[in-house]
């Protein structure tokens, strides 16, 4: 699937769940800051962004999450991905971006 489906979600543990479908690479990059920027304005709970359902993501999506989880861990507030096995795991683990960002498997390990 070309271009990019976001979708948030308030989660039981107060925190909010953007769900990406799609590809996130130099074209979709934008929309994805921006619902993260959203989220980041009208709530004061944590985010983690739901990666489980996207195909690829390249060096500026991977970028825009570095960003926003420094943004996030700069206000106090907590910050994830959540990524399954596949491309972007990949990417997120060779790039050691697992060691500065909460990485999980799935958005459910976040609910108590």
């Amino acid at each position: 699937m070309r271009g990019l489906s976001i979708r948030n979600q308030r989660l039981s543990n107060g925190w909010v769940s953007i769900e990406v479908e799609g590809e996130v690479d130099l074209a979709t990059v934008d929309e994805l800051q921006q619902a993260i920027d959203a989220v980041f304005a009208d709530s004061a709970e944590g985010l983690v962004v739901d990666l489980t359902g996207s195909s690829f993501m390249d060096s500026t999506g991977l970028k825009a999450l570095v960003m926003s989880n420094r943004k996030f861990d700069e206000a106090g507030r907590s910050f994830a991905i959540a990524v399954s096995a596949g491309p972007i795991s990949r990417l997120v683990d060779l790039s050691g971006v697992n060691t500065t960002i909460r990485t999980v498997d799935s958005v459910d390990e976040l609910i108590d």
